[in-house]
């Protein structure tokens, strides 16, 4: 139970969600959680600049634990004692713990973001790792994601369409950001307690990095993940996705030229629905062509990695995937 809250504890600790949100997320009404406030002192809500109580991840998981401590017949005087004692274990005696590293919009984080583009473009792939590696253990993930690893991949984009760097150049930044995704979801992987999603580049799909930092978001938010990676092939793959059921299949397609692996999946999925299987989808062509999405099966997820997570906490909702820890 006390390494359930330690791996808890880890997840980000920065303020964003209503107390309405949280309601919605955790099961606990709003009543519930002011008189846990009042009486316990935890949640401890900041509060916005027009008063209103904002709350972050890891007070969502905080909750839902103690919700569930709570069924179980603890008392909640005693439960609030556990997590109190674990989050401030987990702060330690560090004068900034890093769920209370500077804002994602911080100068630090710009200028060491420009030392890194350079660092690759330079191939100093050396100083490269020890930026990233620095930046790692200031910023939490979402942070890493939005300021960080997208705007140098956007910056590397565009130099290679005007023909500043030659393709294997841009394969190898892309090739350095894909390993250093990877590895954060080992030295970030929080304790598995939440839905299932099986994410997957439809056959012939090579451009994986917008799903690598969606599936890395979903398990920074407890889900269990079961990523396949680019260009999957679907071939005899019905007996895979019934047994992992019940779950969120989550594909990207990139190009046009793919879309037939999007409809060949929905195909896999449609009779193992009754079982707990929903298709989503997300990728480039249904922001450049919208009027796909009427034709795609399954559910569109957005256009930014913010809206797919959202609307995947919703899907699983209505799956009802989410698992006792």
């Amino acid at each position: 139970m006390t390494e359930q809250l330690r791996r808890l504890a880890i997840y980000p600790d920065q303020p964003r969600l209503n107390i309405k949100a949280v309601m919605q997320q955790t099961g606990v009404h709003v009543s519930t959680l002011r008189v846990w406030e009042q009486r316990y002192g935890f949640p401890a809500p900041q509060r916005s600049a027009q008063g209103h109580r904002l709350y972050s991840e890891r007070d969502v998981e905080l909750i839902r634990w103690l919700r569930e401590r709570v069924d179980e017949g603890m008392v909640i005087s005693r439960a609030v004692e556990l997590v109190r004692e674990v989050v401030q274990h987990a702060a330690g005696p560090a004068p900034a713990p890093v769920a209370d590293a500077p804002p994602a919009g911080d100068a630090r984080l710009s200028a060491m973001r420009a030392s890194l583009l350079a660092a690759l473009l330079s191939l100093d792939i050396r100083q490269a790792h020890l930026i990233t590696s620095t930046l790692a253990t200031l910023f939490p993930v979402d942070v890493l994601l939005a300021d960080l690893f997208q705007p140098i991949l956007a910056d590397v984009g565009e130099r290679w369409m005007l023909g500043q760097i030659s393709v294997a150049e841009e394969h190898m930044i892309s090739a350095f950001v894909r390993q250093r995704l990877l590895a954060l979801f080992e030295t970030r992987a929080p304790f598995a307690r939440g839905p299932r999603a099986v994410c997957l580049c439809v056959p012939g799909e090579r451009h994986e990095l917008g799903m690598l930092m969606f599936a890395l978001l979903l398990q920074q938010r407890g889900w269990e993940l079961l990523y396949l990676g680019q260009n999957v092939g679907l071939a005899g793959s019905a007996p895979f996705f019934a047994r992992s059921a019940p779950a969120l299949v989550v594909a990207s397609v990139t190009l046009a030229e793919h879309l037939p692996g999007l409809i060949e999946l929905a195909r896999i999925i449609e009779p193992l629905q009754d079982h707990g299987l929903m298709l989503a989808y997300s990728g480039r062509i249904f922001e450049i062509h919208p009027e796909l999405r009427r034709r795609m099966p399954g559910v569109y997820l957005g256009a930014t990695l913010h809206e797919g997570v959202q609307r995947a906490q919703t899907l699983a909702e209505q799956l009802g995937t989410a698992r006792a820890g």
